[in-house]
Parts: structure tokens; C-alpha cells; sequence
């Protein structure tokens, strides 16, 4: 370094990995956390910032965004709304609209696309088409990808393709030696395409028809034999967008089997539940479904036990015009979620709930920075870390308005939702990229972060 003297010291509750380090500051260098420190030691710095009252979180990693599902969203848009929320990482969902991420050709294109035009940091995963040609398996491991995302359920056969058992039985073992976990959409789409069918030749496509045709059994019969799979070939595993408890008591036991598995649960799956279809329609149109209320809550239960690993949006931000259809099967599947992730969970789960603001930050950042190897640069401060931070107001009370979200999505489940929580300012490797409802990213300052193998 070229000086002792620090760039930024930033002063507030630090929401460190174990503990929440009241009135006490973080210092800055060239981008990097060199030190915290209690409100007497610290160094000088060139720029002091003092949030003293609010709680300095790592900056959210968000693990499950689609920026290119919707083309009118694009990294411009979601990492906008990123920002604006808290979350200075996202890990970029590889089922982009005209061109799958499957080649090094096409990974070399979106890393180009996040240096032009994201505004925060990017990780990448890749998939794999659907017959199963593995050659591109190390080359896109090399380039950084940071895991592979499959299906068992089929949207479409070239963006979003199901992979059938035989192939997987020979992909996953080669995926295995890459060391990357490979992380799977479960659903069993034979269950729910037959009732999808049987419902409409009924006329039943009212709202919640949508959770009918997607019973439990469609969710946990996929879940089942992806754990079955990973026994047997030695994949690292990870179940996106859990719904529901009987998915993670399936895990429980095989983890306690020495499968190497995580499971994912969103804010959506905790917060609403299906008697909400009645209101929001197609807003709550979302795969797998939103469950009962008592399926709701017991997933709150196996939050606050720590059979959920991690939580993260799953931001689908669907124009208007794709949720608005009456009956509900011709509407688009997917919610916007990174605006909103961190102030929800914070309002649902440390104010309500009680849980520990070190414990939402486990679930937030951390846990999905270590098991998509992006950890230790993201998920928690320490020193030698990235200065990525995201500044909580706990004691402002707000309601969500979905038209002044900075996603493409003018549109929410959560629309009037009151929360308790504001982010106030989002900091990236120690730059200001979010300020009391003012947006200073721009195009390019977010940069690709590749897995650390």
C-alpha cells in the first residue's frame, strides 16, 4: 500500500459473522477491508461516514437472479434494483432468452456484457444443453463460472431444457470433478403437465389453480432423486427456491448420509401463501408455488433451525402485459425479489420473528458465497474481504411501491407490503453506489467474479 492512511472509514453496528460489533467501524483500502475497529482505535481516513444507529450488513450475494429471461431487463435493470436493495453481488441465472449460456463463446459475452453495464458484481453460472454434450463442462469451469444450474422440469426445451435421468447419470460425475456444486430446478413436470391438462379441459384456471396442478408430490419426488443422484455420483448438490418442509427433511437425511447438499428457500415461500393467489393473481404465479399456510410456516420453523441454507429472491421480473392474462396458466411464472430481498427479511424474520441480525447475514451473504466459492472476497466483513456493504435503518417504517422499483418490473407481490428496515446506502468495494433513495452506479461498475477454486 502506498499509504498507512485508510480511504473510507465507515461507522455504525457491524453485522459481522458472529456477533453484532455495536458502534464500531470498518476500515477501508483500495477497495479492500483492512480492519475493524472499536470507536477509540481507529486510524484516519481520507472520507468518514457515520450511520451510527443503523446496522452495516455484508452486502447482500443474492444467488438466484435472471437478468435475461425478460429482455427488457437485462443487467441494466436488475442490478439497478441490486443497488437499491442492499445486494452488491449477484450469481446470474445462465437461462438467458436466445442464447443459454452453454459455450465458452457465450460465457465470454455475458462476462463482456457485466463490465459494460452492471452495477454491481456478477457471478456466473452456465448449464448444459439437453442432450447432455459435456465438453464444455472444464472449459467453463475454467473461465470462472461458479456451478452449473440443470433442470428436471422442462419451460422450454433450448433455454430452460429438462435433463433426463440417463444423461445425468452421466453428467453429474464429470460436473463432480469440477469441484462446482450443480444446482437443480425440482420439479417432476410428467405430474404437472398431466394436471395442467385435466384443469384446463375443466375450464378451472382460476388463480390458484396454478398451486393445484402443483402439488407437494411434484415438488418432493424431484428433490428425492437429485439427492438419490448425488449419493451415487458424488456431486456437490444445491435445490433451488425450496417451498416446501418435506423438501428439507429430505435433505436433513441425506446430508446426515455425507451428500454434500444445500437447499435454497425465497422470500416469497415465507412470506405468502396460497390463499394470496385469490388477491395478487398472477403476481403470485411463481414455480414451484406458494404452499398453505401451514406449510408457510413450518418453513419459518426450518429456518430458524438451520435446515434452510440459504435464502435468496429468485428475481423474475416478468413485464406487466406476461401477468395479467385471467386464466392464470398463460401467464408468466416469476416475481421481482432484489429490491425487496433485504428489508423483507429483515422486517419478517429479525423483527418479528427475533432472529439474530449476524444469522440473517449467514443466510444472505455468507452461506451463498462460500458454496458458490465466491467467499472469502463476498458474503461477511473480514478483513481482506471486498468492501461491499449494505446500510439498514432498522427503526424506518416504509410501504413498498412497486412503481418506484428500478427494475424493468413495475409490478410486485409486495405492493403496500409495510416493512420495518430501509436500506439507506449500498457500498461497493468501497464506493457509494447507493445513497437515501439516489441511485450513483452506472453502467460498468459492477465486474465479474469468477469462483475461487
Amino acid at each position: 500500500m502506498s499509504s498507512t492512511k485508510l480511504d473510507l472509514l465507515l461507522k455504525g453496528d457491524l453485522v459481522l459473522a458472529d456477533r453484532l460489533a455495536v458502534d464500531h467501524l470498518v476500515g477501508v483500502k483500495d477497495g479492500v477491508i483492512i480492519g475493524i475497529y472499536a470507536n477509540d482505535q481507529a486510524p484516519s481516513a481520507a472520507k468518514s461516514i457515520d450511520v451510527s444507529g443503523q446496522l452495516i450488513f455484508p452486502g447482500v450475494v443474492d444467488a438466484h437472479v435472471h437478468s435475461f429471461s425478460n429482455l427488457q431487463e437485462k443487467f441494466e435493470h436488475s442490478t439497478a434494483a441490486a443497488a437499491a436493495g442492499g445486494v452488491t453481488t449477484i450469481i446470474e441465472m445462465p437461462y438467458d432468452q436466445g442464447a443459454p449460456v452453454v459455450t465458452p463463446e457465450i460465457f465470454q459475452a455475458k462476462i463482456n456484457c457485466i463490465r459494460q453495464s452492471a452495477k454491481v458484481d456478477v457471478a456466473l453460472l452456465a448449464t448444459l444443453p439437453k442432450n447432455g454434450d459435456h465438453l464444455a463442462i472444464n472449459p467453463l469451469a475454467d473461465m470462472g463460472a461458479c456451478g452449473f444450474k440443470l433442470s428436471v422440469f422442462e419451460t422450454d426445451p433450448e433455454r430452460f431444457p429438462r435433463i433426463d435421468d440417463d444423461v445425468l447419470l452421466d453428467l453429474l460425475p464429470r460436473i463432480a470433478e469440477t469441484g462446482l456444486a450443480v444446482g437443480f430446478h425440482a420439479e417432476n413436470d410428467v405430474i404437472i403437465e398431466a394436471l395442467i391438462s385435466r384443469f384446463k379441459s375443466e375450464g378451472r384456471t382460476y388463480p390458484k389453480a396454478h398451486c393445484e396442478t402443483r402439488p407437494p408430490i411434484s415438488e418432493t419426488t424431484a428433490v428425492a432423486k437429485l439427492l438419490e443422484f448425488a449419493y451415487w455420483t458424488g456431486v456437490k448438490l444445491h435445490i433451488y427456491h425450496v417451498s416446501h418442509p418435506r423438501c428439507l427433511e429430505l435433505v436433513d437425511w441425506y446430508r446426515r448420509q455425507g451428500v454434500d447438499v444445500t437447499a435454497e428457500t425465497c422470500p416469497h415461500y415465507l412470506v405468502l401463501h396460497e390463499d394470496d393467489m385469490d388477491r395478487h393473481k398472477a403476481f403470485c404465479k411463481i414455480n414451484p408455488p406458494i404452499r398453505n399456510k401451514e406449510a408457510r410456516d413450518a418453513m419459518w420453523g426450518a429456518l430458524q433451525n438451520g435446515l434452510i441454507d440459504f435464502v435468496a429472491s429468485d428475481h423474475a421480473p416478468w413485464p406487466l402485459e406476461r401477468k395479467q392474462n385471467p386464466n392464470i396458466f398463460d401467464n408468466g411464472s416469476g416475481a421481482p425479489g432484489l429490491e425487496t430481498i433485504l428489508p423483507l427479511m429483515y422486517s419478517e424474520a429479525v423483527v418479528k420473528r427475533g432472529l439474530d441480525p449476524f444469522t440473517l447475514a449467514h443466510y444472505l451473504a455468507l452461506r451463498p458465497a462460500e458454496r458458490f466459492k465466491l467467499a472469502p472476497r463476498k458474503g461477511a466483513i473480514v478483513v481482506g474481504a471486498d468492501a461491499d456493504f449494505a446500510v439498514l435503518d432498522p427503526n424506518c417504517q416504509w410501504h413498498f411501491q412497486a412503481e418506484m422499483s428500478r427494475s424493468s418490473a413495475q409490478w410486485s407481490p409486495y405492493e403496500g407490503m409495510e416493512i420495518q428496515g430501509m436500506v439507506t446506502k449500498s457500498i461497493l468495494r468501497g464506493r457509494i453506489i447507493y445513497e437515501d433513495g439516489r441511485l450513483l452506479a452506472k453502467g460498468g461498475d459492477g465486474a465479474f467474479v469468477p469462483a475461487q477454486r
